[in-house]
């Protein structure tokens, strides 16, 4: 069965649930591509250029994308994002037992998505970049693009440990 949902008959689907329904694919197919991987598989980190780029690193980082783009930017609190140093959260990915890594990720996706859901897409984020403005929309259509391109790294890895291709 597909990951993806499609409209039924007579079903209209409005700009919220196309960029819901596509944001909880690109999450669901990060899921899959880190289930049944073995610790030691989800921790392999075979491009050599990137010795932190492993599927538990790559999820528990996206974990993060995802809180610290809405507390953070949307809503100015502090997500409690680890910062100690560059790429904290995928150090941290790399000590968390994946099985834990999974369901942190699980429970940050459903609070993202149910954000969305109510939030205002056109409200500006509360934190700014120089130069740009930036509004709930442009982080919603962000975490989509951030979580799919992440799913082609996670892609590779997958394949390069255990063969499997594809997302469903």
């Amino acid at each position: 069965m597909p990951l993806l949902n499609r409209p039924g008959e007579g079903e209209s689907w409005d700009e919220r649930s196309l960029l819901l329904t596509m944001l909880k694919f690109a999450q669901d197919v990060a899921l899959w591509k880190v289930r049944d991987l073995t610790e030691e598989q989800a921790r392999a980190t075979p491009l050599h250029t990137s010795p932190l780029m492993a599927p538990v690193n790559i999820l528990n980082h996206l974990r993060w994308v995802e809180r610290s783009w809405i507390e953070d930017d949307i809503l100015g609190r502090d997500s409690h994002r680890p910062r100690s140093e560059p790429d904290a959260d995928f150090v941290e990915g790399s000590v968390l037992p994946l099985a834990e890594v999974v369901r942190l990720y699980e429970e940050e996706t459903a609070r993202t998505r149910a954000f969305f859901t109510d939030a205002d897409l056109d409200a500006p984020a509360a934190v700014q970049p120089p130069g740009y403005p930036i509004t709930t929309r442009w982080v919603l259509l962000h975490l989509i693009e951030e979580t799919a391109r992440h799913n082609g790294h996670l892609d590779l890895l997958r394949e390069m440990a255990d063969g499997e291709v594809g997302y469903y």
